[in-house]
């Protein structure tokens, strides 16, 4: 999973990466199709991943300040503001990429292919499947919350086809995924009669260096990920995508080490928009893991500034009465309710600051935790020092598996143990994450120990109850996915978990006393009677709209995609 920072830098520097200096360039690659002809077609999947996971504004709008929020894993440096459910201004930003700078490059990449030499063309089998696969991911990703987009038509422009590509349905798009997948997969696993390119060149695949194997297993994570879409609207399938999938135990993820997931350098994630500096900890969660124990706590989260070192401080200024100890408790949430974020009794409490002059600088002694900012911008300067350690970008870990796994047991998709894939999830996940904080050289962590997984897993709150088993699987993933909250939020669309009676509750946000809804799928751009595609994108959404609970127009974030039921 992981890949030489020298050989990165030199690829990107010959590829298709696209600077400033650049652009031009890359307009008229998007205009003629022969000027891709000098570009390796290996040099499209390197890119295709760099751009999928490059995007800053990404992390800055959809991540940090609308789903995390959404779905309380954060609030803003002085709690929710009031209707802040309602902002959805640059979301999404995933859209976009997919048709220039992930999708269109990995089409690009079988075009290329086969312009090549018919003696060479062989020795792409597999890298064509690998780049089907990501496009698959991404085409997902972007659906997920979409709904209906162009697919079967799209990228062909340059080749002759349509400029005016058909939206498939996401009922459509889910069955063309699913269909390619499978091919991938028993591609994947066919010996090729030549050594394949991403064996001999296996750094521009990121993810596996070139491991058909590996990406056998990531293929089947992914049409288990559509499973548990499916489950509500077409049962059936579900099934049948997942007993297919389960039937080869071989071909599936059975580690941490099995996971799907870019690994770069600290400064892949340090410009500014990366930057997760001021949100604060979700109380919910906070609470649910220190009540617990969570191994994952200083993984996820900072202490607040009340060391005994600064008490003395505030003492010695006279903003502490004598005798103030370091309570044993550092880790403090901040409400995710607008309205008790609001109130006058919590704003003093938690959020107002004190101040203390240290070494001749002012110093904000705090009362609440912040997310922790190197799990999300490893290069991220706490004022010790810019950081150095690695980032972790994961599409689907092997945790995630799991945890699929489990909650498709639960639901009675298939016949395997809830509670056998509910346990080794949460171990999973808890073992990953250790390995993150130290990889990403987070600051406060303590490493994982011997029978702390064990001691997690008796927990009454952790313990596994099948009367619960689905929102105990649900609240456990969502832990899980606190670095990719998109399914996070899927969770919690697909289950109703968690919410404010669930083991893990996440309480009912109040504006002014009443109960916020929240965002469920992307708000949709407005039709321009001027779009070339105006007649697809109308039949798209007007199809769209015939869907119990879309919403009241393409801009209600409210509304229901059609898995989401």
């Amino acid at each position: 999973m992981k890949w030489s920072n020298k050989t990165i830098l030199g690829l990107l520097v010959a590829g298709f990466v696209t600077t400033s200096c650049e652009k031009q360039d890359f307009v008229e690659i998007n205009k003629d199709p022969d000027a891709l002809s000098t570009v390796p077609p290996e040099n499209q999947l390197l890119n295709a991943t760099i751009s999928l996971h490059s995007q800053d504004f990404e992390a800055f709008y959809d991540t940090y300040r609308r789903i995390m929020p959404w779905m309380q894993y954060n609030t803003g440096t002085n709690g929710n503001e009031l209707g802040f459910t309602s902002n959805v201004d640059n979301f999404s930003q995933r859209y976009g990429r997919f048709y220039n700078g992930v999708g269109n490059v990995l089409y690009d990449l079988e075009k290329l292919v086969d312009r090549l030499p018919e003696s060479e063309r062989p020795k792409y089998v597999h890298m064509i499947r690998m780049a089907r696969v990501l496009r698959s991911y991404y085409a997902f990703y972007v659906s997920d919350i979409y709904g209906s987009i162009p697919y079967s038509d799209a990228f062909q422009a340059r080749y002759g086809g349509t400029l005016t590509p058909k939206y498939d349905t996401q009922q459509e798009l889910f069955n063309k995924l699913d269909t390619d997948l499978k091919e991938a997969v028993t591609t994947l696993k066919t010996v090729q009669t030549v050594v394949q390119i991403n064996t001999s060149a296996p750094a521009y695949d990121q993810y596996y260096g070139g491991n058909a194997a590996k990406w056998v297993k990531a293929a089947n994570a992914l049409r288990l990920k559509i499973a548990t879409r499916l489950v509500k609207r077409d049962a059936a399938k579900a099934r049948s995508i997942a007993q297919e999938v389960l039937a080869t135990p071989a071909d599936l993820m059975t580690s941490n080490a099995d996971g799907w997931v870019f690994i770069g350098r600290f400064d892949f994630t340090s410009g500014g928009n990366w930057n997760p500096d001021g949100f604060r900890a979700g109380k919910p969660l906070v609470d649910f893991m220190w009540n617990t124990k969570d191994p994952r706590l200083d993984a996820f989260f900072t202490p607040n500034r009340y060391t005994q070192a600064n008490i003395d401080a505030l003492i010695a200024a006279k903003q502490l009465p004598a005798g103030t100890t370091e309570n044993a408790r550092r880790y403090v949430g901040s409400f995710t309710s607008p309205d008790e974020a609001q109130s006058a009794t919590n704003r003093r409490a938690f959020y107002t600051p004190k101040t203390i002059t240290v070494n001749g600088q002012q110093v904000s002694v705090d009362t609440l935790s912040n997310i922790q900012p190197r799990l999300f911008q490893p290069a991220f300067n706490s004022g010790n020092g810019v950081g150095d350690g690695n980032s972790y970008l994961p599409v689907i870990t092997y945790a995630d598996f799991c945890f699929m796994r489990a909650e498709l047991a639960a639901l009675t998709i298939t016949t395997e143990s809830a509670k056998d894939w509910y346990e080794a999830g949460i171990t999973a996940s808890i073992q990953w994450f250790d390995e993150v904080a130290k990889g990403s050289k987070i600051e406060n962590y303590t490493a994982l120990t011997a029978g702390e997984i064990a001691a997690y897993l008796a927990k009454p709150e952790v313990a596994f109850t099948p009367a619960k088993a689905l929102e105990q699987i649900a609240s456990q993933a969502y832990i899980n996915y606190f670095n990719k909250v998109n399914e996070g939020w899927a969770v919690w669309k697909r289950t109703g978990f968690p919410n404010a009676t669930s083991v893990l509750a996440l309480p009912n946000m109040r504006s002014n006393g009443a109960v916020l809804s929240l965002p469920r799928r992307a708000p949709l751009g407005l039709i321009n009677t001027s779009d070339p595609n105006y007649t697809n994108k109308k039949g798209a959404y007007d199809a769209m709209a015939a869907i119990t609970g879309w919403g009241r127009d393409p801009q209600d974030a409210t509304g229901r995609v059609w898995w989401d039921q």
